[in-house]
């Protein structure tokens, strides 16, 4: 009997601490700041730096814990290996499912390179944008090391910011978390869509030289917020974009976290969801936002968060089928 043909599935998130311990903070905060200095210019005296300030903040913050991010990511790998299994149990292949990341471990270039024997491999962004530094540290690492024909079983999944399917996935997301809030749609209830910011212009107001995933951002925010405003069934009567910036380097992207937040509280809103649609799972920088926004809102005003979109069953399904695609391109065969 012929062997069934082994395909890893590398789920390839960015990674962040799981502990408020200092040694992983640090480390995360220099591999994330290593990886950045492959297209800006960081020399590494000044990412020592940046590291031990950012961790000694991090660890002086009232009740400092770990990030979700990482447990997050390996669920919906544990997730999605179950739907491929079930769904390609007659198929002759066999799957594995790693999560692996940028910033913390498993490393996704060891993941890379300890599957290298499998008959195809499939690498899933698991960011909804494509930059230099999510799908494009994906390809240039497989340009610089991999040979022409092994780089024929291997797929990058990425291009999810401009999917109609995903769209539809949010809205439904919106709406079946929105449910239990009891709420009328009315101009008074606000839901704010959070999405990573980006560089638009560098220090001397140059374009920045590498690929900021500013377009691609700007294209999900506009028709993810369409494709919200359609749905009827939720209780939100205004949508609103905020990015959510660092600040460093340039000018970024608006309006900012901190100008939507002004905005409404000038206008009076009496409820307000935050959706961090620029991201597949929560982690640091969306599980404080509701805290912080609700610091800035008058006291009448509720704030409430849905979270990501994180390993639930909707977003398995959605993953399980791209990735099913994918391998029917790589294995020129169909597949459910």
């Amino acid at each position: 009997m012929e062997e069934p043909k082994k395909i890893a599935v590398i789920l390839a998130a960015h990674g962040e601490a799981e502990s408020a311990g200092f040694r992983e903070n640090y480390l995360v905060s220099r591999r994330t700041l290593a990886h950045a200095s492959t297209v800006m210019a960081v020399p590494p005296v000044l990412q020592t730096g940046i590291s031990l300030l950012s961790t000694l903040k991090k660890k002086l913050r009232p009740a400092a814990t770990g990030s979700p991010h990482n447990r997050i990511t390996r669920q919906q790998a544990e997730l999605l290996q179950r739907y491929l299994d079930a769904c390609f149990h007659d198929s002759g292949l066999s799957f594995a499912v790693h999560a692996a990341f940028s910033a913390s471990d498993p490393a996704i270039e060891g993941v890379i390179d300890a599957t290298s024997h499998y008959d195809g491999r499939i690498l899933v962004s698991m960011s909804p944008a494509d930059n230099e530094l999510t799908c494009g540290q994906l390809c240039r690492y497989l340009a610089e090391k991999r040979e022409e024909d092994d780089l024929s079983r291997v797929k990058v999944l990425g291009r999810f910011w401009c999917d109609p399917v995903l769209y539809g996935l949010c809205t439904s997301h919106i709406a079946a978390e929105s449910a239990s809030h009891g709420l009328q749609r009315s101009e008074a209830n606000a839901l704010l869509l959070l999405f990573h910011g980006t560089l638009v212009s560098d220090s001397k107001g140059e374009p920045p030289r590498f690929r900021t995933g500013h377009h691609e951002t700007a294209h999900f925010a506009q028709q993810l917020t369409a494709a919200i405003e359609r749905d009827a069934t939720h209780p939100w009567g205004r949508v609103m974009t905020a990015y959510l910036n660092h600040d460093v380097g340039g000018e970024w992207t608006k309006p900012s976290f901190d100008e939507v937040a002004g905005q409404l509280r000038r206008s009076g809103v009496a409820n307000v969801a935050l959706f961090a649609a620029g991201y597949f799972a929560d982690g640091n920088e969306t599980i404080h936002r509701a805290g912080e926004l609700l610091r800035m809102m008058s006291s009448s005003c509720a704030v409430r968060t849905i979270p990501c979109l994180n390993a639930s069953p909707a977003f398995t399904r959605y993953l399980g089928q791209r990735v099913a695609g994918a391998v029917s391109q790589l294995l020129c065969r169909p597949f459910p």
